[in-house]
C-alpha cells in the first residue's frame, strides 16, 4: 500500500490541491472538465436533478448553476466559518446547512477529484492549510471534514508558513512571507538555519480581496448605480451576486497593464450595465482613502517591533527574501507598498511577475499553487527538518453584544490577568454563557474576531446582589484557565470565594 501526499489550500476565493510525486508537484484539477486551469472558486451548489436527487457541484460549475438557482448556492464560506452559528436554508435539500456540513461536502468533491488516478490500495495523506487567525475549533472542523471525505489528515498548518516549503531549497535565510489572499492578510517572518525552520513572528488580519470587493461595491458602485444593480439581481442572496460582480470588475480592470478602466457590460452583458465604468484610478483612490496602506504597514511594523525584543534583535534590514503571494497582489498599489517598505533591492514592484516561479519547487505551475505545494512538501520533509511556530493572538471574552480584552495566547506560562468584574444581569441575559474569541489586539470587535469556545456557567452559584470576578490564566500545560469568584464576608472578614473554574486547551 503506497501513501500519496497531497497539499490542500482551502482558500477564501479559490480551492487548490496538489499531489506530490517523486520529483514534481502535480496540480489537481478540481473541475469536471479539463480547461487547463487550477483555479477553482470556493463555491458549492446543491442542485436538484430531474429524478429528484441532489447533485453537489463545486467551483465554476457551482457558480454557473447558481446563476440559474442562486438560492442553492453558497460562496465566501471561509468567512462563514468564523461565525459561531452560521446556517443557510437550501431549497434543494429542504433544510438548513451548517458551515461544517458544507465544508465536508466540498472536501468530498476535492477527494473525488484527487484520487481519480490512484490505485484502490493507495492512501491519500494530506496537509491542509488555513489562515493564521483560524482558531483551534475551526482547524479541527477543517481536519474533521477532510478526514470524513477520505483523506488521512497529517495536520493543519498556516498558509504563509506552508509556502516557505515550496522553495527549491531551504538555504540559510531570513524570510518575510506576505500572503495577501481573498479573505486574510497573513505575514510570517521565518528564519532558516540548517535543518531548522523557525517562525520568529506571525500575524494575520481580516483584510483581503473580499474586503476590496465590498468597498468597491458599497463605496464606488452602489452610490452611483444602486437602482441598476438591484434590478439586475432580484433574488434572496442578491448581496453575494453583487459582490461577485464587483470582484469580476476588479479582476478585469487589473487583468493586464493596459486596461485603465473597464465597462461592466464587457464583463457581464446586462441591461444598463454600459453605464457602469470602473477605473484603476478610482480603486487606487478608494484603497488610499480606506486606509489599506496604514493597516498593512501597521501589521508589518508590529511584527518587526516584536522582533526587536528577540535575543538576536532582528529588524527589516536583515531580511534576505520577501515571498509575496496571493491574488490581491495583482493590484499594483500593494506591490508598490511592499517596495516602499522593504526597498526595490528586495521587492521591485514593476519587475514583479505573478507567474514567475523560478524560486519555487520544480514542477509547480504558478504561485497560486505555492501554498498547497508547500503543504505537500512540508508533509514530505517534516521528519528531516525541525519546525518552530509562532501563532500570536489574544483570547478575548464576550457577554452578549460586548467583547472584553483578555490575554495573549503566547503569554508566558503562569501569566494571569487581573480580575474583571462581571454583571449578573448581563450573565443572565447571555444565558450564563461566556464566549471566547480570538483577536489580535485588545480593541477587538466581533467583526475582527473569530469564535474560539463557549463556557457554560452554573447559574445556581450566583446572587443578583454580588459582583462576580473573572480571571484568565495561561497554564504551563498550554491550557487556558477561566476562574470566577466573588467577594464575600466570612466570620466578619472579607474573602474571595472561588465559585467555579474551567479549563480549555487552545493549542493545535
Amino acid at each position: 500500500m503506497a501513501q500519496v501526499l497531497f497539499g490542500i489550500d482551502f482558500g477564501a476565493c479559490n480551492l487548490k490541491c496538489v499531489r506530490l510525486g517523486d520529483k514534481k508537484v502535480f496540480g489537481v484539477r478540481l473541475h469536471t472538465k479539463d480547461d487547463g486551469s487550477f483555479h477553482t472558486p470556493n463555491a458549492i451548489c446543491y442542485s436538484k436533478t430531474k429524478d429528484g436527487t441532489v447533485q453537489k457541484v463545486i467551483g465554476q460549475a457551482a457558480l454557473n448553476k447558481g446563476a440559474i438557482e442562486p438560492e442553492n448556492l453558497i460562496v465566501n464560506l471561509k468567512r462563514k466559518l468564523e461565525q459561531w452559528d452560521w446556517r443557510q436554508f437550501i431549497p434543494a435539500l429542504n433544510r438548513e446547512v451548517t458551515a461544517p456540513e458544507v465544508v465536508e461536502d466540498i472536501f468530498s468533491k476535492i477527494h473525488e477529484m484527487a484520487i481519480r488516478n490512484l490505485s484502490k490500495d493507495d492512501t491519500p495523506r494530506a496537509m491542509v492549510t488555513v489562515p493564521i487567525i483560524f482558531t483551534k475549533s475551526q482547524r479541527q472542523m477543517i481536519a474533521k471534514a477532510a478526514t470524513k471525505a477520505g483523506f488521512k489528515v497529517a495536520g493543519v498548518i498556516n498558509e504563509a508558513f506552508a509556502s516557505i516549503f515550496s522553495a527549491k531549497s531551504l538555504d540559510d535565510s531570513f524570510n518575510v512571507v506576505f500572503d495577501f489572499g481573498g479573505s486574510t492578510l497573513d505575514v510570517s517572518i521565518v528564519k532558516v538555519t540548517g535543518k531548522e525552520v523557525h517562525e520568529l513572528a506571525a500575524a494575520g488580519i481580516h483584510l483581503g480581496g473580499l474586503d476590496i470587493d465590498r468597498d468597491i461595491l458599497d463605496k464606488l458602485l452602489k452610490p452611483k448605480h444602486k437602482t441598476i444593480l438591484d434590478a439586475a439581481w432580484e433574488i434572496g442572496n442578491r448581496d453575494d451576486w453583487q459582490m461577485s460582480f464587483a470582484q469580476s470588475l476588479k479582476e478585469a480592470v487589473y487583468a493586464d497593464d493596459y486596461s485603465d478602466e473597464i465597462c461592466a457590460e464587457e464583463v457581464i452583458a446586462k441591461k444598463d450595465f454600459d453605464k457602469i465604468i470602473l477605473s484603476r484610478a478610482e480603486v487606487d483612490e478608494l484603497l488610499e482613502r480606506e486606509g489599506y496602506a496604514e493597516k498593512i504597514n501597521a501589521l508589518l511594523d508590529e511584527l518587526f517591533d516584536a522582533l526587536a525584543e528577540h535575543d538576536d534583535c532582528f529588524d527589516k534590514s536583515d531580511v534576505t527574501k520577501v515571498w509575496a503571494l496571493g491574488g490581491s497582489l495583482r493590484i499594483p498599489y500593494f506591490r508598490t507598498l511592499l517596495e516602499d517598505y522593504f526597498g526595490a533591492e528586495l521587492f521591485e514592484a514593476d519587475a514583479y511577475d505573478f507567474e514567475d516561479v523560478e524560486d519555487f519547487l520544480n514542477g509547480l505551475e504558478n504561485k497560486y499553487l505555492a501554498v498547497a505545494g508547500g503543504a505537500a512538501n512540508f508533509l514530505k520533509q517534516r521528519e528531516q527538518v525541525t519546525t518552530i511556530n509562532a501563532i500570536p493572538y489574544r483570547v478575548c471574552f464576550a457577554l452578549g453584544k460586548k467583547i472584553y480584552p483578555g490575554l495573549s495566547k503566547n503569554s508566558p506560562a503562569g501569566f494571569e490577568t487581573m480580575y474583571k468584574p462581571l454583571n449578573v444581569s448581563e450573565l443572565a441575559a447571555a444565558d450564563w454563557k461566556i464566549e471566547l474569541y480570538q483577536a489580535f489586539d485588545d480593541a477587538a470587535s466581533f467583526e475582527e474576531s473569530a469564535y474560539l469556545a463557549r463556557v457554560q456557567l452554573d447559574s445556581t452559584l450566583y446572587h443578583e446582589e454580588e459582583t462576580p470576578l473573572l480571571k484568565l490564566k495561561m497554564m504551563r500545560d498550554g491550557r487556558l484557565r477561566l476562574r470566577v469568584g466573588v467577594q464575600r464576608t466570612i466570620d466578619g472578614e472579607p474573602d474571595l470565594i472561588l465559585l467555579e473554574q474551567h479549563f480549555l486547551r487552545l493549542e493545535d
